[in-house]
């Protein structure tokens, strides 16, 4: 299996997804909130195509609003690596603002970040020229087979 193609994460975020995973986080631990993040940000990572990035490296810093509060999550691009992570030691180059019911729809493709961006379901501080590196490292475009 190639990093960028569906695999069980993206199965499950669908499900989750479709289940109303959302509404249901806001009663449940945080723990539960935390995990579907984690989900949502280790699919983002294993999306991530290096051969985009051309050597760029940055931090994108999402802001997530979730039922129990805003949780805070990292990607960071260097040298061709991508991590996730809940917290970096180096300053964000965008931040990334988003609910967390949105995130979700991003991240199985039933929401596109330019029309999110545009509707102001996503909102965008700091570089918003690096953050539009997203589309290219990581979204639809990403995706396709050369």
């Amino acid at each position: 299996m190639t990093p960028h193609a569906p695999d069980a994460r993206h199965h499950r975020l669908k499900v989750l997804a479709e289940a109303g995973a959302v509404a249901r986080a806001g009663r449940a631990p945080s723990d539960d909130v935390d995990r579907l993040l984690e989900l949502v940000f280790e699919w983002f990572r294993s999306c991530f195509r290096p051969e985009r990035a051309h050597g760029r490296s940055g931090i994108f810093r999402y802001a997530v609003n979730t039922p129990l509060g805003v949780r805070h999550r990292f990607i960071a691009v260097d040298a061709g690596v991508c991590t996730a992570a809940a917290s970096s030691d180096r300053p964000a180059d965008a931040t990334i603002g988003v609910d967390l019911d949105d995130l979700i729809a991003l991240a199985v493709g039933e929401l596109k970040g330019t029309d999110a961006f545009v509707n102001g379901r996503l909102k965008i501080s700091g570089d918003v020229f690096f953050a539009m590196n997203w589309i290219e490292w990581f979204g639809s475009r990403s995706t396709a087979r050369d």
